[in-house]
């Protein structure tokens, strides 16, 4: 009962349709700036989506701006309570241990919505207009480095790769909603919880340009084929993804600790 109270809050906020429109946003910008030879002269979806023709400016910037729109739907929820005193009343009639972990798996479940809904909803339009079958081995065609991880994958079955791209996407976003809400555990300030998912993404990225070492970077390895320019590039993803989850474990275990104590 209170997950699905908690889901339907979620699904009535405005910065949920605000990320949406960032998300779509993105996803149009590709559209309009891809390689008109890609989009005119070649009859392949592929050579149209987000995060595989790079040739549109939407396949990076895409996954750059996806911790924002994450850290709009779904991070502040805590923070509304809170600071509204909602949360007092919640709390009246459930635990806050379960409060806590209802609000995070509801919070996953709509950033990672967010996330993967316009890259579906653009898989879905391209899919019905142009073909779908395998790219020939080519030197000319090559969306994904010959080294990569999921080249044999793409060539053989290119539509389980996309998909399984959306599902990175839908992880990688739902766990930025999660690192927004566990912040808030602590920020007293409202509103900088929205941030923070964001501030994590460009602090990898900085890294990665100053060391050199540039797989380490999140906004690198999160598009589907520019992963595989890196070696190694899907233990970087489970890496990232991995330290998500444990730092949100951990947060979530101190504060309620915390609230136990007290």
């Amino acid at each position: 009962m209170l997950g699905r109270i908690e889901l339907m809050r979620l699904l009535k906020r405005w910065e949920l349709y605000a990320a949406l429109i960032i998300g779509f946003g993105m996803i149009i910008l590709q559209a309009i700036t891809i390689y008109p030879d890609n989009a005119n002269f070649i009859n392949n979806a592929y050579l149209h989506l987000t995060g595989f023709d790079g040739t549109g400016v939407g396949s990076n910037l895409y996954y750059l701006v996806l911790p924002i729109m994450s850290g709009l739907a779904a991070s502040s929820i805590y923070s509304e309570d809170m600071h509204g005193n909602l949360l007092k009343f919640i709390l009246r009639r459930v635990a806050l241990k379960q409060y806590i972990r209802k609000t995070l798996a509801m919070g996953f479940l709509v950033g990672g919505i967010v996330g993967a809904l316009p890259l579906l909803v653009e898989g879905g339009y391209f899919f019905t207009k142009y073909s779908t079958a395998k790219l020939p081995v080519s030197p000319d065609i090559t969306l994904i480095d010959k080294t990569g991880w999921g080249y044999h994958w793409f060539m053989s079955s290119p539509m389980s790769y996309w998909l399984f791209s959306i599902l990175i996407t839908f992880a990688f976003s739902g766990l930025f909603s999660l690192i927004g809400i566990v912040s808030s555990f602590y920020i007293k300030k409202k509103t900088i919880e929205m941030a923070v998912p964001f501030i994590f993404t460009m602090v990898t990225f900085f890294v990665a340009n100053f060391s050199g070492w540039d797989p380490i970077s999140i906004p690198y390895i999160l598009p589907p084929t520019f992963s595989n320019d890196y070696k190694n590039g899907q233990y970087y993803l489970l890496f990232w993804f991995a330290v998500g989850m444990v730092s949100v474990f951990v947060a979530t275990f101190y504060k309620e600790r915390q609230d136990e104590l007290d």
